[in-house]
């Protein structure tokens, strides 16, 4: 398997404050669905055993990513029968008078995975945390072939296959990823308190320690013996709902 990076990170991505949060509230479904995933810990112990291949589709991967990468630096590949946003493409050779694709003029990094069987050409297209992949046959490379995507037949779910069309198209036409074309997922909030409770159990932190971390010193203070237990249930539910999530709900946001 070979793979072909030509535009690595800019250093305006390489120094994105990594203590803030507030990117997460403009991540994409796709981008949460590898939040959770990276923290697994049987994930990260297959990655680093560099574990079988025939592990990945477990996690509905192509390959394997480094967990310590978050969703703006990481390469993820989905596979397609789990991620309803891969977009199947066909490679043919390019008319004479044609204009080609030129991936030179992107504004965005790009990965291309060759695997050794076939011609099949995985790509990734991917900048702050907006991805576009593609499954292009016919082709190792994108250079001087003519790229077609198929409507029909829709994967069962195909508002993730007719949303990444649209990206396609856009990015043909602007040369970048649209952030118009990704919607921040509407839980966000929601979903990085979860992620943030996640971490903290993972971190063997207590339950109170949890709660001050999202609700405040002074809450929990005043509501943690509450006999209603309403805001120690809270904390229980945004760890429970952060452990489904990591252990395989995390698929959801593939659909």
């Amino acid at each position: 398997m070979s793979a072909f990076v030509p535009h690595p990170e800019t250093e305006a991505e390489a120094v994105t404050d990594e203590s803030s949060d507030a990117w997460l509230g403009r991540l994409s479904r796709i981008g949460w669905a590898w939040e959770f995933l990276r923290r697994n810990p049987e994930y990260r112990r297959q990655y680093t055993q560099q574990a079988d291949a025939t592990c990945l589709e477990r996690w509905g991967l192509r390959y394997f990513e480094d967990p310590l990468l978050d969703s703006r630096k990481a390469n993820v590949f989905w596979r397609s029968e789990s991620c309803s946003a891969v977009l199947p493409v066909t490679a043919t050779p390019l008319a004479a008078d044609a204009k080609p694709f030129d991936i030179g003029r992107l504004q965005c990094s790009i990965c291309i995975v060759t695997p050794n069987q076939g011609e099949v050409a995985d790509v990734l297209f991917r900048k702050d945390g907006r991805i576009l992949q593609l499954a292009a046959s016919g082709s190792r490379t994108l250079e001087g072939v003519a790229l077609s995507a198929s409507v029909v037949p829709m994967p069962s779910h195909s508002a993730g296959r007719v949303l990444a069309l649209r990206r396609f198209v856009s990015l043909v036409k602007s040369s970048a990823l649209l952030p118009n074309l990704y919607p921040p997922e509407r839980r966000a909030a929601r979903l990085t308190r979860v992620l943030c409770a996640l971490d903290f159990w993972r971190e063997k932190r207590s339950y109170r320690d949890i709660g001050v971390h999202l609700f405040s010193e002074a809450r929990v203070d005043r509501e943690w013996n509450d006999p209603g237990d309403h805001l120690r249930d809270q904390v229980r539910r945004a760890v429970y709902y952060g452990r489904t999530l990591m252990t395989g709900g995390y698929r959801q946001f593939l659909r």
